[in-house]
């Protein structure tokens, strides 16, 4: 079989797999660890997610006194990479497991690690449902006690934080994306995403990542990414990522070489603003809703 058509199976077998999650009849989850009823009640008895706004306020806070750092939005796909399983859109490899521990492992800076556990248990706001962030208490509960060593002592910040709010509070969700594209960010990401709408949003320093698979390239995106850092080593940048699970390598491996930079993750909401349905609360997302406010940046 030619690498062309090799490359469109894949593509179409991912398509499937989507749609089958939108439809709730593919699990996401696979065998993670479980805890002793004594860690579990601990987890239920000090664990809160930390609320959308006071999410990005910390965030706009750091950037604005140029701390080096990073927000990292975890999520099943990361955790099952770590425990080497395949991922929806990154299929299982060792190293990229070993260098996802590392990343779940990263302390050192304005590190914002989150974990998508709204639900009534650890916290959730209005406005968020089952088609939209909120997760049974129970989901929540796996997803904590898979990766509660990672998060000892340390708060748990939203990773939803620009979905929600691009539903719920337009006018904040403009008013924090107009921030970061005053920053003059560098775009690593999906470069099937449109480019009027990349340089919409972020300006025009950009290195593409493939939609699927993206560890396969992730020495190339950043060699391209430090290409960008060096012409002006001294200046603080801030990188917003979107290229999926391997986004986090690509923030550990950059964190841990101590560039000037605070990496933000992106998440859906791109996917969204391309009109890319990948989630089920893009389903539920006004397109002209999202369109306004692409117009207003």
């Amino acid at each position: 079989m030619d690498p062309m058509s090799s490359q469109l199976i894949s593509k179409l077998k991912h398509k499937v797999v989507i749609v089958l999650r939108l439809l709730g009849l593919k699990s996401k989850l696979k065998k993670w660890p479980v805890l002793s009823l004594e860690e579990t009640n601990r987890i239920k008895s000090s664990v809160r997610i930390i609320d959308t706004k006071t999410t990005l306020n910390t965030i706009r806070e750091a950037i604005e006194k140029e701390k080096k750092g990073a927000y990292l939005r975890f999520g099943d796909g990361d955790i099952n990479l770590m425990y080497g399983i395949n991922d929806i859109y990154q299929q299982k490899d060792k190293s990229l497991s070993k260098e996802m521990k590392q990343a779940f492992l990263l302390s050192h800076g304005a590190i914002h690690k989150s974990l998508p556990i709204h639900s009534k248990q650890f916290g959730f706001e209005d406005g968020m449902n089952s088609k939209k962030h909120l997760l049974p208490d129970d989901l929540a509960l796996k997803y904590i006690s898979a990766t509660h060593e990672f998060f000892v002592n340390e708060k748990v910040y939203s990773p939803v934080a620009l979905h929600h709010l691009a539903i719920y509070d337009t006018n904040y969700c403009i008013s924090f994306l107009k921030f970061l594209k005053s920053k003059n960010p560098i775009f690593v990401g999906n470069k099937d995403i449109s480019p009027n709408i990349i340089n919409k949003l972020f300006g025009k320093d950009t290195v593409g990542s493939p939609s699927i698979n993206a560890f396969t390239e992730i020495d190339r995106i950043e060699a391209d990414l430090e290409a960008i850092l060096k012409a002006n080593i001294n200046a603080f940048r801030v990188v917003v990522i979107a290229m999926g699970c391997s986004g986090r390598v690509l923030q550990k491996r950059i964190i841990k070489k101590d560039y000037n930079v605070y990496l933000f993750d992106f998440g859906s909401l791109l996917d969204a603003f391309n009109g890319n349905q990948t989630r089920s609360w893009i389903k539920d997302a006004s397109i002209e809703n999202l369109q306004n406010i692409l117009n207003e940046l």
